[in-house]
C-alpha cells in the first residue's frame, strides 16, 4: 500500500507545481514566485499528510486514532457531510447581500468547475490507486479526505473572491473546512493523514483554477446554486 501511496502523491504534486512554473504566460508579467508561494501551505499539508502516514514513531495515523476513539467511542454526526459544501451557497450568495465577488459569476462558475473537476480526479486516483482501508473498516477508499477536499477548494475560493472585502470571510471558511476535516476523524472515517492530504489538494485544485483561467467566457449563462438528495450543488447552462 506505502508503494503506490508515495509515487501517486507525487505524481499530482508534481503535476501541479509544474503548472504553478506554466501560468505565467497566461499572466505575462506575473511574478512565477507568487504562485508557488501560494502553492506553500497546500503542499506542506500534503507533506505532513505522508510524513504520518509513513510515520512509525509515537505520532502517526494509528497514535491518533486510538486517542480519538478511547475518548470519543460513540461520537457520531453527519454534520460533515452538509458542511463541506457550506462555501459553495457563499461563493454566489453574497453577491446577493451586495458583497461583491472579484470575479463575475461567468467567470466564477467556470473557474469552480474546473477546480471540482480536478479536485475529482485526484482524490479518485488516489483513492482508487492505494486502496487504504478506512479506520472503520468500511471500505478500501480511506485515502485521502474527499470530504476535506471540498471543504478546502471552497475556503479558497471564499478567500480568493471576498478575502478583500473583509478577513472574516476567509477565516469562517477555513474554520468550516478544518471541522469538516476534524469531523471525519472524530467520525472515524478517515485517518488524520487522509485529512491533511485532502485539504492539500482541495486547496490545490482551486489555486490551480485560478492561475490557469483565462477569463473569456462571454457566452450567455445561467447559475443557480441547487441542492438534491442531501447535496449542494450548483446549476449551469450556456447558450451558444
Amino acid at each position: 500500500m506505502i508503494k503506490r501511496i508515495i509515487p501517486l502523491v507525487l505524481i499530482c504534486t508534481c503535476i501541479a507545481l509544474k503548472a504553478t512554473a506554466q501560468v505565467d504566460t497566461v499572466y505575462k508579467g506575473q511574478p512565477v514566485s507568487k504562485y508557488f508561494k501560494q502553492s506553500i501551505a497546500p503542499v506542506a499539508l500534503i507533506g505532513f499528510g505522508m510524513y504520518m502516514k509513513l510515520n512509525k514513531t509515537g505520532f502517526n495515523d494509528l497514535s491518533v486514532k486510538d486517542k480519538v476513539v478511547s475518548n470519543y467511542p460513540n461520537f457520531h454526526t453527519s454534520a460533515d457531510d452538509y458542511l463541506r459544501f457550506a462555501s459553495v451557497p457563499f461563493i454566489y450568495g453574497l453577491d446577493w447581500v451586495g458583497v461583491k465577488a472579484k470575479t463575475d459569476i461567468k467567470n466564477r462558475t467556470a473557474i469552480l468547475i474546473k477546480a471540482e473537476v480536478i479536485m475529482f480526479a485526484s482524490t479518485t486516483l488516489l483513492k482508487n490507486g492505494t486502496h487504504v482501508m478506512r479506520p472503520d473498516g468500511s471500505n478500501d477508499k480511506s485515502f485521502p479526505s474527499g470530504h476535506t477536499a471540498q471543504a478546502f477548494l471552497g475556503a479558497v475560493m471564499i478567500q480568493r473572491e471576498y478575502g478583500h472585502r473583509s478577513v472574516w470571510y476567509p477565516i469562517a471558511a477555513y474554520t468550516v473546512a478544518t471541522s469538516v476535516g476534524v469531523l471525519r476523524v472524530m467520525n472515524n472515517r478517515h485517518y488524520t493523514s487522509d485529512v491533511f492530504v485532502g485539504a492539500g489538494i482541495g486547496m490545490l485544485s482551486a489555486h490551480i483554477a485560478y492561475w490557469t483561467h483565462q477569463y473569456k467566457w462571454n457566452k450567455n449563462v445561467v447559475v443557480m446554486p441547487t441542492y438534491s438528495n442531501r447535496a449542494a450543488g450548483v446549476y449551469f447552462a450556456m447558450t451558444f
